[in-house]
């Protein structure tokens, strides 16, 4: 028994048992590059299949483990055990040098594998619509084109829906109330079948900081940010002439309204995509006189969504608002569908890199959208067991 004791105690320091392991990992800094980078670079929602960073912005070599979690990491892909939850929390350890960097607050799901598209009927029906497509080109109904529920507060009036997947995996829906309220429509929901949590949220009014309308909160969207562990809600208005945003821990209470964009004139209607530290924002010029404004056109950030600092001319011809951005799943490119607001009509857009493509209209023809005039769509990336419970829900055709 002693000699095992003087062997077991040998091999510890042989093999540096003594050293704890959090001791070789450094506190989170942000004046650390590769950190920094990292941290804006992962998403909160990994899928299965996924390849993580091999390559930091400076070339470095990035090797990843897991401290926790039903997954496995090879050549930097990430897989689920057979055994972990649809929603599965992770924690990530990247290996840069002789550095260790520690990253939680990330949920590893299936794969995406289409878009929940929601959407209404502009002045004819204001409720939420669902749609789905696996290609961004040929669409599917979902309960036949009917709204799948109607406010019961507020204004009644639901427009521009949009979808935040929560830190949990579930989802938020919101959407404006109406033409000229402080306030926004938001509903909690786990499957987009049975909603609940009925609120109107306040995100125009004013602060210490910022003199505000609390007239307009058009245009919701938003997003959870791992690297604050917060919600982001961004909305427009005209009254205060350009973009706004939130940030909120539970979606139900938010903090006084910042600046989201400066572009040196008025905009509304903006969207944003995810490249990894990379994002894009299409958004609407909204200086009159509307003839001559009134397009769209695209700004990029390098360093995270609240620094978009250059943007380009406009690049639609016509009179044109409420953008949303599809990856195409299937294939290469992007496309951009919107409102051509003045003749009611709905349109779309291809490029082959949204962050500096060329923009090519696309035919209507070579579209397949079989819904009775959407506006104001906004695209979210569902799992196919996510997808399949809507379908079996509602019907999808």
């Amino acid at each position: 028994m002693r000699k095992f004791v003087l062997y077991l105690l040998c091999g510890c320091l042989l093999c540096g048992c003594s050293r704890k392991p959090e001791e070789i990992i450094p506190a989170n800094d942000d004046t650390d590059n590769v950190y920094v980078w990292l941290n804006q670079t992962l998403d909160a929602f990994i899928n299965t299949g996924d390849t993580l960073p091999s390559l930091t912005s400076e070339n470095e070599e990035i090797t990843w483990t897991l401290e926790s979690g039903r997954a496995s990491i090879a050549d930097n892909v990430i897989t689920k055990a057979e055994d972990a939850e649809e929603y599965e929390p992770i924690v990530l350890l990247a290996k840069v040098g002789d550095k260790h960097y520690r990253f939680d607050h990330l949920l590893l799901l299936d794969e995406y594998v289409a878009y929940l598209i929601s959407y209404f009927t502009n002045e004819t029906d204001e409720n939420l619509k669902l749609a789905y497509t696996y290609d961004s080109v040929y669409w599917f109904k979902l309960n036949s084109d009917q709204a799948v529920f109607s406010p019961s507060v507020g204004t009644k009036r639901f427009r521009d829906p949009s979808v935040i997947r929560r830190a949990d995996g579930s989802f938020t829906v919101i959407a404006t109330q109406g033409y000229d309220t402080d306030s926004i429509y938001a509903y909690d929901t786990k499957d987009m079948i049975t909603f609940e949590n009925e609120r109107l949220v306040k995100v125009n009014f004013s602060s210490d900081d910022l003199s505000m309308s609390g007239k307009q909160a058009w245009a919701p969207e938003g997003f959870y940010d791992r690297t604050l562990d917060r919600y982001c809600i961004y909305w427009s208005s005209v009254e205060d002439k350009g973009m706004y945003y939130n940030l909120s821990d539970d979606l139900v209470t938010v903090d006084a309204p910042q600046k989201f964009v400066d572009t040196g004139f008025e905009v509304i209607d903006g969207t944003i995509y995810k490249d990894g530290a990379d994002y894009t924002i299409i958004l609407k010029d909204e200086r009159s006189p509307m003839e001559e404004y009134s397009q769209l056109f695209r700004g990029v950030s390098h360093n995270g969504w609240h620094d978009f600092g250059s943007f380009e001319e406009p690049f639609s011809g016509h009179q044109s608002e409420g953008p949303m951005i599809m990856k195409n799943m299937l294939g290469d490119g992007y496309y951009l569908y919107y409102d051509d607001y003045t003749r009611s009509q709905f349109k779309a857009y291809y490029t082959d890199e949204i962050m500096d493509g060329w923009f090519d209209e696309i035919w209507w023809e070579s579209l397949y959208i079989p819904l009775d005039k959407p506006a104001h769509c906004y695209a979210l990336p569902v799992t196919w067991k996510e997808l399949e419970r809507m379908i079996n829900h509602y019907g999808g055709i």
